[in-house]
């Protein structure tokens, strides 16, 4: 079921940590959701990787096995017990396999599972995850589905004389249920059929009994949200494009933070209050990495040691060329993605490999102008509005697109957020955002033995200076020409036109040259790297 972007569930967040919104924070959501779809405590978990597509070269490194289990567990993407969970695992009686294999399907990151529970209730499901921690369960016992984690989902399974008898089910079980719902169905040809309840509440146990008893089920799966922002049966927001915003924002002499704002309230059917206050968590949690990536980290098997914490010493600030604004974002984005490579807990805006660009770029503008943490959040709200757009149109997830959908997404949001910091108009923050992705057309995703920091880091401090840049211009008067619509559009169509081998597979460009597959073996073999110290 469509639904339309949420700034908090599809471009600022998940708060989490481990190394990839995709992969990780992608697999603790699966995971929480296929735990659900058996009564007893989980035994034996088995997860197929198509060989072929982009978990298979990397599920270990990018966290997918430690996200699958976590979730099963119970436990949610910033689940401090993520590095251990394969101990925890085996102490509460889990088994998990993960095998590569081959099998037909239509996206590179596609989960086909295999649950059991103590009692001996299996489930046979499979899952997507579509790019900066979201995801979509598209089937269950051979059933399709559309699970995306922001319903509450009853899927009731039974014998059908007929299609037409599920037809008539499916009505009168929506007739029973007094809250907004939405009731579907898959008919079998061998007279099996399941029903899909799709609800934003959730139903009493007295209103599942009736539907159980009104077509005799024989199973029943309950599913409860795991995003941030529950999703509406009746969908409606007040603009889907740059030009709506920007004509709303003039017409009501509102500027865009506000807008965004107003945008989100209606998405997900809460007030401007909450709304509000879900940023100002986000921007406490950014500040907190921020400091925590600043006063060094460490972690034993990574590419890179603490580097940010370079930019403090005095004899090296002498060496630099003189620009305060922009060290300091080079400093910040490298405290944050660091924080992220010693699985800390961080904001992925709008993913985990794209997390130090906006978040970064942001709070060091923000302390070198001496601004509070309100700019700071109305800054977050431009950015995430302008996510919005490119999450409606494009794609966050760099499988399909290349890093461009991932720090080329990063720059343009964060060229609209430093517009808003500086008071700029809504006419700026889009041509800002239009500018700075025009700029990062065919960014590649070719991260050294799949571990999120090289190239990542570069590129991220690489998107928060473009974005810096385009800002300037955009505030200064600078055309944009293309329009922001009309640059995601090209943006998305110049991603997707990105070799597979140059999508996050491992296969070519720095990730395949002698020195990255030396790193690589070193980091199989546990060996220390630190080869920036």
């Amino acid at each position: 079921m469509k639904q339309y972007s949420s700034i908090f569930n599809d471009v600022l967040g998940p708060v989490m940590n481990g190394p990839s919104s995709s992969h990780t924070a992608a697999s603790v959501r699966i995971g929480l959701m296929v735990r659900q779809m058996v009564p007893g405590k989980p035994v034996h978990f088995k997860a197929y990787f198509d060989k072929d597509g982009a978990l298979a070269p990397c599920f270990h490194e990018q966290w997918a096995d430690y996200g699958l289990t976590a979730g099963l567990l119970g436990m949610y993407p910033d689940d401090e017990r993520l590095s251990s969970v394969f101990r925890i695992a085996e102490e509460n009686g889990l088994k998990a396999e993960f095998n590569i294999t081959s099998f037909p399907n239509s996206h590179p990151n596609t989960y086909k599972m295999q649950l059991s529970d103590e009692y001996g209730n299996s489930i046979d499901s499979t899952a997507l995850s579509v790019g900066g921690g979201m995801v979509e369960i598209i089937e269950v016992n051979g059933f399709k589905t559309e699970i995306c984690g922001g319903f509450y989902e009853f899927l009731i399974f039974s014998e059908a004389s007929s299609e037409e008898y599920c037809i008539k089910k499916s009505e009168q079980i929506s007739s029973m249920i007094i809250s907004d719902n939405l009731v579907s169905y898959d008919y079998k040809s061998d007279g099996r059929c399941m029903y899909t309840i799709k609800s934003e509440d959730e139903l009493p146990a007295y209103c599942i009994e009736r539907i159980k008893d009104l077509i005799k089920a024989d199973r029943l799966i309950k599913i409860k949200p795991v995003l941030p922002v529950v999703s509406q049966i009746n969908p409606r927001v007040p603009f889907i494009f740059a030009k709506e915003l920007v004509e709303i924002s003039e017409q009501k002499d509102l500027p865009v933070w506000k807008t965004a704002v107003m945008y989100e309230s209606e998405r997900g059917g809460i007030s401007e209050d909450e709304v509000y206050d879900k940023m100002k968590n986000l921007v406490k949690i950014m500040k907190t990495s921020r400091a925590n990536g600043l006063s060094g980290t460490k972690y034993e098997n990574r590419i890179l040691g603490a580097q940010s914490v370079l930019l403090s010493d005095p004899n090296v600030k002498k060496r630099l060329i003189k620009d305060d604004v922009v060290n300091s974002i080079i400093q910040s984005v490298s405290a944050i993605m660091e924080v992220k490579s010693s699985m800390g807990v961080f904001v992925a805006a709008p993913t985990a490999g794209s997390c130090g660009c906006l978040t970064g770029t942001v709070l060091a503008a923000a302390e070198y102008f001496g601004m509070d943490d309100d700019q700071i959040v109305k800054a977050m709200f431009a950015a995430g509005i302008v996510g919005v757009f490119i999450s409606e149109r494009a794609t966050f997830a760099a499988e399909v697109a290349g890093c461009q959908a991932e720090c080329g997404s990063g720059s343009g949001m964060t060229a609209a957020a430093l517009v808003q910091l500086m008071d700029g108009t809504a006419k700026e923050v889009c041509s800002a955002a239009s500018m700075a992705l025009q700029n990062v057309f065919g960014m590649t995703c070719d991260p050294v033995a799949m571990a999120v920091e090289v190239p990542c880091l570069g590129k991220n401090i690489l998107a928060g200076v473009n974005a810096f840049t385009s800002a300037n211009m955009a505030l200064a008067g600078f055309n944009a020409v293309i329009p922001l619509d009309e640059t995601i559009d090209a943006f998305n169509e110049a991603g997707r036109m990105i070799h597979p081998a140059l999508r996050c597979t491992g296969a070519a460009g720095i990730t395949a040259t002698p020195s990255a597959k030396k790193i690589e073996e070193k980091m199989k073999n546990g060996e220390k790297n630190n080869i920036s110290l």
